[in-house]
C-alpha cells in the first residue's frame, strides 16, 4: 500500500517558500506604493505649475537662499529657548518614544531643511544610528558643517539638551554633543551635511524624518508648499515615523534685512495635505503657548505621524 502522507521535509519546505513568497509580495507592494506617490507628487506639482503659471507669488527658487544670514536667524530664534520650542520637544519626544516601542532603531534618518536649528537632530539622536542635514541654503549648511563639527566652545545647544536628558529614551545618553557628531559624520555615506532642496529628495530612503519650520517658509505658493510636504514623505521608508512643523499663518519673514517668502496655511490644511500623501497615525495640534518668537505668525503647527503604515 502506497503511503500518500507528505514528509515532515516536504511540508517544511512548502511552508518556507510560502513565507518567502508572502515576504517578496509584500516588499513589491511596498514598492509600488513609494513609485506611486512619488508619481502623484510630480503630477499634482505640475498641474498647479501650469495653473498658477500667471500669478506673481514669490517661489522658492526666486528667494536668496544663499544670502540666509545663518547667525542672525540662530540669534534670534535659538540663542535663547523659546516657550514654543519647549513644548514641541516635550511633544515629539513622547510621540518619538512611543513610536519606537517595540521596534528597533532607524538605521538611517534625515532632517530636511535643518537651517541653524539642531534640536530636530537632537530629538532623533535616540532612534537611529545615523543623520542627515540637508538644507538648500549653502550659508546654512556652512553654518551646520562648524556648528556640528566645533568641540572646544561651550555648547550652544546645552539648553535644549536639558529639556531632553531626562525623557524616556535620551536619559541613557551620556555625551549628546559627541554622539551628535557621531550620527551625523561617522558614516559619509549614511549620514552628514549636505546642500538638498527638499523638491529633489530621494524616494524612500530613510527610516525617520524631520522637516520643521520648513515647508510653509519657502515659498508663498500652496501648492508648493503642499509638495514639499509631499516629497518629504515619499523620501520616507514606509512605516517610517516622522515630525513636522510648520508656523500657522506666517505672512513672510525677515533674516537680517533680507525679507523670506511664506505660505499661509493652517492646521486643517497641513492635515489635509498628509492625508494626501496617504501617511497613518496623522496627529496635528497647535502649541498652546503664544506665539511670541516674532511677528506675523498665528502660532505653531505640529504634525506627527507614520508614512504609509506600520
Amino acid at each position: 500500500m502506497l503511503d500518500h502522507t507528505p514528509s515532515v521535509a516536504r511540508l517544511i519546505g512548502k511552508g518556507q517558500s510560502l513565507r518567502m513568497d508572502i515576504r517578496q509580495r509584500l516588499a513589491d507592494m511596498r514598492r509600488v506604493r513609494e513609485l506611486a506617490l512619488s508619481a502623484m507628487v510630480d503630477a499634482v506639482d505640475a498641474v498647479d505649475a501650469r495653473a498658477d503659471s500667471a500669478d506673481t507669488r514669490v517661489r522658492n527658487a526666486q528667494a536668496p537662499w544663499n544670502d540666509f544670514a545663518s547667525e542672525k536667524y540662530y540669534d534670534h530664534n535659538y540663542k535663547v529657548m523659546q516657550a514654543e520650542d519647549q513644548e514641541i520637544i516635550h511633544r515629539v519626544s513622547l510621540f518619538l518614544a512611543d513610536a519606537f516601542a517595540g521596534r528597533e532603531r532607524a538605521e538611517c534618518a534625515i532632517d530636511v531643511g535643518s537651517g541653524a536649528n539642531l534640536y530636530p537632530a537632537l530629538l532623533m539622536l535616540p532612534w537611529t544610528n545615523h543623520i542627515l542635514l540637508t538644507d538648500f541654503s549653502q550659508s546654512n549648511v556652512s553654518w551646520l558643517g562648524r556648528e556640528v563639527g566645533e568641540e572646544s566652545s561651550p555648547w550652544a545647544w546645552e539648553s535644549f539638551w536639558q529639556e531632553l536628558k531626562g525623557r524616556q529614551g535620551y536619559d541613557h545618553i551620556d555625551k549628546p554633543r559627541q554622539l551628535l557628531k557621531k550620527a551625523c559624520c561617522g558614516n559619509p555615506e549614511r549620514a552628514g551635511i549636505r546642500r538638498y532642496s527638499v523638491f529633489d529628495l530621494p524616494a524612500a530612503q530613510w527610516q525617520l524624518g524631520t522637516m520643521f519650520f520648513v515647508a510653509e517658509s519657502i515659498t508663498e505658493d500652496f501648492a508648493e508648499f503642499r509638495t514639499a510636504i509631499g516629497k518629504f514623505v515619499a523620501a520616507l521608508k514606509d512605516g517610517a515615523p516622522f515630525a513636522a512643523t510648520f508656523m500657522a499663518e506666517s505672512a513672510g519673514y525677515e533674516v537680517g534685512d533680507t525679507w523670506f517668502p511664506a505660505s499661509q496655511v493652517t492646521s486643517e490644511q497641513v492635515a489635509e495635505c498628509f492625508e494626501k500623501f496617504g501617511v497613518t497615525e496623522l496627529t496635528v495640534e497647535m502649541t498652546e503657548t503664544p506665539a511670541r518668537v516674532r511677528e506675523g505668525y498665528n502660532g505653531m503647527i505640529m504634525a506627527t505621524g507614520i508614512a504609509g503604515g506600520r
